[in-house]
Formats: structure tokens, C-alpha cells, sequence
């Protein structure tokens, strides 16, 4: 019988599952886990420091049929001080009160949490957006690294802990910068069309007028950072000889194209003015020169003042400072010298120009949003620390660096950490330092001077041994991040006190509500006057007096939605209540009523407060019962 011989057929390996990706592509997901984690463990100890109890009274406001305009919930709230405040929060932009009201809504009981998760997820897309913002000119390692310091920055933890709208317009002003780089590298690298310019420059103009529905005024920082940047692009376009168009037509396409190009310009500008400017002109067309005169108004609640500027970006970033502004050196002088503009040139002097605009605006602008003003000035210093952070570990930038940067970076941390450090540079400005004062500081003079000389000392033992010089780049980078990822921790499992206390008392006012719904709700605080005095002096000793800022009114708001609460100064207006289901709060230290009282009023304890604040007293169940 023949044999019948197959022809050999051609054996294909197995393919994998999950087709192998590059290392970049692992960035992502670590920078998603960098967002989301720092920030949910601090989420577990949010805060109600004004102005945030007031953002979410407006977010109630929303909830109760008040979309546009909100001052008119002004009128239920008695004290002065308070429906003052709470007028000029409702006069500023809306966005966030919208979106503290959509997930008040979702929640089914008004769930106070819901006000700060706008300020969360604004906080998440922040650290998101700083990858993107390293990755489109540096590289995704620059990014992720960028990231890393963002997410565990403490300016930034803490507000996301804050019912505050300062990350939601600094989302907003980062995507609009982001669109920008993406729109320009469109155009300069030519890899897209006039349309995908177009469409970033659309999606830009969105975001920026986001921005300015969130806080007043951010966004506009926007436009002097691109103005300049455009320049310095015009510069070094003028410059090159063989990129100088001849002929006038040429040279104004060059403008357009280099330039930013004017139609781009306006289209913009026109998105952000129709997605900000109808809400503004609503509240001018209603209010008036009340609502002309909140532009330039310090937001309630939010620290102003011409602070020193040093001091500030201590505060901010002690552990990246010396290592950002290392960078912006590095930056300017490769921007100087460089014969061709490359990305990493055009995005470094992105960054410098960001960085000098929102320094400058912290430091005159002294009206002006700080929370918001810092958030901005610290992205472009971090931008640049990761991108100092990456020629170190690439070793574009000589060990020798570290003979200033280690020593400069131990001293930031020292003065961030030392409080007796700045307190005693403080006295010996102010000339009140004494010997020990002095004596302390002549200490910390001796140890930065020690250490500048064992870095050299370093330097001198690793020069020429290249194994030498990647331990001490290693020890020093690998210390660097610890600190800074320890100073962030630190941040988040930091837990506030009162707002513990507040929302354990609205658990219980839950509670006893779910069995015996209440009727009135009374609060009797001394320092909320129904109305100033006709004396000044006791008028401003009153508005200098500590009152609840909103946070009491936010909780029983959330509590029991459909009861307005009763304002009342003294005890002994609580006789007059009508006899029916009631809560009674006593807002201050010593507030607290006899058995007498209680027997008479038929109210019984629920939740005794810290040192006699927040004392509650309910009408008694078995009075409840009985009737």
C-alpha cells in the first residue's frame, strides 16, 4: 500500500492572552492607584472648616429648589454672622454647590459625605492630570514621578478633606493647560490636522470656563501662562533663521501656527464665556453691585494676606522645593542656550512660565482664593522637581548637584517640621530673640554647615566610581520620596475632632428621629445674635466672638431636611416652645440645663458634648409614649 506524505505544515507558536505591553504602559494604572488611595484614606477624616459648612448649606439650598440663585436661603438663617457669610458664598461661582446637590440627591438621606466627594474626585483628577502634564513633554517616567509627589502632598490631601471648591477649579485650570500642550504640540510637531487643534482648543475653553464657574477668577491665570509662553515660542521661532518666513503672508501663517493662532485664541475664549458668563450675568442682572463687588470679595472663611513668599512654598512643598527650583535654573539656562526648540524645552518653559505667573499672583493678589492660589503654584513646582527627579536618576545632572540640593532639602524639612526653628527666625527679625534663642539658631547654622561639608566630602569619595555615585544618588532620592510620602500619611490619618463629634450627634439625632420624629428643632448658642447691637463696641466684640461658622446648621440640615431650626439665645425661651417632639442643642461651653429644667421641659439627654458643647436633649420617650 503507498504511502500518502503530508507536506509539513508550518507550526505557529501559542499567542498569549494579554499581548505584551511596554513598561510605560504600566505608569497608568499605579498613577490611578496614587490617585485614588491617598486621598480615599483621607477622605475617612474630612473636615468642616469654613467655609465649608456654608458650601454645603448652598448645596442644601440647590437641593430645596434653589438652582440658580442662593442667597435667598440667606433669610432663614438668623445670626448676623452667619447668614452673612453664607450670602457671600452663595454669591460665588455655583458649579460646586451643583454638584455637592447631585450627590446629596443620590444619597436618599443627605448624607453629608456627599458635599465633600466633589472635592475628592476633583482632587483624583488633579493627580491624573499631573501624569498627563509630565507625560506629554518629559516622558510617562517624569509623569508617574510627578504624580507620586502630588498624591501625597498634604496641601493637597487637606483639601480634599475640605467641602471647599479649590481642587475643582484646579482640575479645570489643568485641563485647559493641558489642552493647550496637546493643541500645540498639533501644530509645531504637525501631527495633526487644523481639526485636532481645534477640537483641544474647544475642549480647553471648556474646561476653562468649568474652572471659573468653580472659583472666581483661577482660570484667568490661565491666560497670562499661555500669553507668555506664546511669546517665548514666538522668540525662539524669530531666532531660527531657517524657520523666518519671507514673504508677509508666510510669516503671519508662521504667527498662527507658532503663535497660537488667533482664531484658536477666540474660539476658546468664546467656549469659557458661554459656559461661565450666563450664570455671572444672572446674579449681576438680580443682585446688582452686591454681585459686581463679589469678584474682588475675599471668599468667607479663606486665609488672606500678603504672606511671605518663601515661607509659603515652604509650607507648601518643603521636601521638593530645592529640587524644583533646581530644575526651573536647569530649565531657563538649556532655554538659552539650546539652537533647537525640542519638547522637553518647550515644556520646561510651559512649567517656569506657570510657576513665576502663580507665584506672582500669590504674592498680589492678596484678595484673591489662596487655597486655590497655593494648589496652582505647587503643580508647576512638582512638574519640575519629578523632571530634576528624572535627570538624576538618568544621569544627565553630575552627582556634584547634590552638594546644594542635599543640605538645602535637609533645611527645608527642618524648618517645614521645626516649629521652634521658625519661631525663632521670626523673633530674631522682630528683635525679641533672646540667648537661647540665638543659641538655637547658631546650632542650626553649625549642622547645615556640617552637612554641606560631608556632601562634599561624598562627592570627593565617589568621584571617578561610578558604583559610588549610584549609592548616593539612590540613598538620596530614595530618602527624598520617603519624606515626602511620610508627610502626606501623616496628613491622612490625621482625624478632626469636632466634625467627629458633629456627626455622631447627627447619628443619634437619626436615631431618636426614626422612633419619635421631632417636631421643633431649637438651638440656643449666646455668641449667634439675632441682631447687632446699636453700641458698636459691643457690636464688635460680638462679631469677635466664636460662633458655630455653619457647621451645627449644616448637620441638622442634612438630619432633618423639612424642620427649620430655631435661633434662640437664651434658656429660658425654651419655656415658650410649644409643647410637641422636640430636639434642643446647647452650642457653648457651660450650656447645659439643670434637671430642674429638664423635668419641666420634658427632655431627657442624647448626646453629651465635648467640654459642654454640643450638648442635645430630646423630648423623653417614655413622655413620647404616654401621649
Amino acid at each position: 500500500m503507498k504511502r500518502i506524505r503530508l507536506a509539513p505544515t508550518a507550526v505557529h507558536a501559542p499567542r498569549p492572552l494579554v499581548r505584551p505591553a511596554p513598561r510605560s504602559a504600566i505608569f497608568f494604572p499605579l498613577v490611578v492607584l496614587l490617585a485614588v488611595l491617598p486621598g480615599m484614606a483621607a477622605l475617612q477624616s474630612w473636615d468642616l472648616t469654613l467655609p465649608g459648612p456654608l458650601w454645603g448649606l448652598r448645596a442644601m439650598a440647590v437641593v430645596d429648589g434653589l438652582k440658580l440663585d442662593q442667597t435667598a436661603a440667606a433669610d432663614d438663617i438668623k445670626p448676623v454672622r452667619e447668614s452673612a457669610g453664607f450670602r457671600s458664598v452663595a454669591l460665588q461661582p455655583p458649579l460646586y454647590a451643583w454638584l455637592a446637590a447631585v450627590g446629596l440627591t443620590l444619597s436618599g438621606d443627605c448624607d453629608p459625605l456627599a458635599c465633600v466627594l466633589p472635592s475628592y474626585m476633583a482632587g483624583v483628577i488633579v493627580v491624573i492630570l499631573m501624569y498627563f502634564h509630565g507625560r506629554l513633554w518629559r516622558g510617562g517616567g517624569v509623569g508617574f514621578t510627578a504624580a507620586l509627589l502630588m498624591s501625597f502632598n498634604p496641601h493637597l490631601l487637606l483639601r480634599m478633606q475640605e467641602v471647599t471648591p479649590s481642587t475643582l477649579a484646579l482640575a479645570g485650570a489643568l485641563a485647559c493647560l493641558f489642552c493647550y500642550g496637546r493643541r500645540t504640540q498639533c501644530v509645531i510637531e504637525s501631527a495633526g490636522s487644523g481639526g485636532a487643534a481645534a477640537f483641544w482648543t474647544t475642549v480647553g475653553g471648556l474646561a476653562l470656563g468649568l474652572s471659573l464657574l468653580a472659583v472666581e477668577g483661577l482660570g484667568l491665570l490661565v491666560i497670562p501662562v499661555v500669553l507668555l509662553h506664546q511669546v517665548y515660542l514666538r522668540a525662539g521661532a524669530d531666532a531660527d533663521p531657517s524657520f523666518r518666513p519671507r514673504t508677509r503672508n508666510a510669516r503671519l501663517a508662521s504667527w498662527c501656527k507658532v503663535g497660537g493662532g488667533l482664531g484658536d485664541v477666540l474660539l476658546a475664549l468664546g467656549v469659557a464665556l458661554a459656559t461661565a458668563a450666563p450664570w455671572r450675568l444672572y446674579m449681576i442682572y438680580h443682585h446688582g453691585w452686591d454681585a459686581v463687588a463679589a469678584l474682588n470679595a475675599p471668599p468667607v472663611g479663606w486665609e488672606t494676606g500678603s504672606a511671605n513668599l518663601l515661607a509659603t512654598l515652604l509650607a507648601l512643598s518643603p521636601v521638593t522645593l530645592p529640587l524644583g527650583l533646581y530644575g526651573a535654573v536647569r530649565v531657563i539656562r538649556l532655554a538659552l542656550t539650546a539652537e533647537t526648540e525640542d519638547r522637553e524645552t518647550i515644556g520646561g518653559s510651559l512649567w517656569v512660565v506657570w510657576l513665576a505667573v502663580s507665584a506672582l499672583a500669590l504674592s498680589l493678589w492678596t484678595n484673591g482664593p489662596r487655597p486655590s492660589l497655593e494648589l496652582f503654584l505647587l503643580v508647576p513646582l512638582n512638574l519640575l522637581a519629578a523632571s530634576t527627579v528624572a535627570d538624576l536618576v538618568n544621569r544627565r545632572v553630575s552627582v556634584r548637584a547634590l552638594v546644594g540640593l542635599a543640605p538645602a532639602t535637609a533645611l527645608a524639612i527642618a524648618w517645614w517640621a521645626g516649629e521652634e526653628l521658625r519661631g525663632g527666625v521670626e523673633d530674631l527679625v522682630n528683635g525679641r530673640a533672646g540667648a537661647a534663642t540665638i543659641l538655637g539658631l547658631h546650632m542650626t547654622f553649625d549642622l547645615f554647615v556640617i552637612s554641606v561639608l560631608l556632601t562634599r566630602g561624598l562627592d570627593r569619595w565617589a568621584r571617578g566610581r561610578d558604583d559610588r555615585q549610584r549609592r548616593v544618588l539612590t540613598a538620596f532620592l530614595l530618602a527624598t520620596l520617603a519624606v515626602a510620602v511620610g508627610a502626606g500619611v501623616r496628613e491622612v490619618v490625621f482625624r478632626h475632632s469636632e466634625t467627629n463629634d458633629l456627626l455622631m450627634l447627627r447619628t443619634m439625632i437619626l436615631r431618636r428621629n426614626r422612633e419619635q420624629p421631632f417636631h421643633v428643632v431649637a438651638v440656643v448658642s449666646p455668641h449667634s445674635a439675632l441682631a447687632l447691637p446699636a453700641d458698636e463696641a459691643a457690636a464688635a466684640s460680638m462679631l469677635d466672638a466664636p460662633y458655630p461658622g455653619g457647621r451645627l446648621r449644616f448637620i441638622l440640615r442634612t438630619a432633618l431636611p423639612n424642620l427649620p431650626q430655631l435661633d434662640l439665645t437664651d434658656i429660658d425661651e425654651l419655656l415658650s416652645l410649644p409643647d410637641e417632639p422636640r430636639l434642643v442643642i446647647l452650642y457653648g461651653a457651660g450650656q447645659r440645663l439643670s434637671y430642674a429644667v429638664q423635668s419641666r421641659l420634658g427632655l431627657e439627654a442624647i448626646h453629651p458634648g465635648r467640654t459642654g458643647i454640643l450638648d442635645a436633649y430630646a423630648t423623653a420617650s417614655n413622655r413620647g409614649g404616654r401621649r
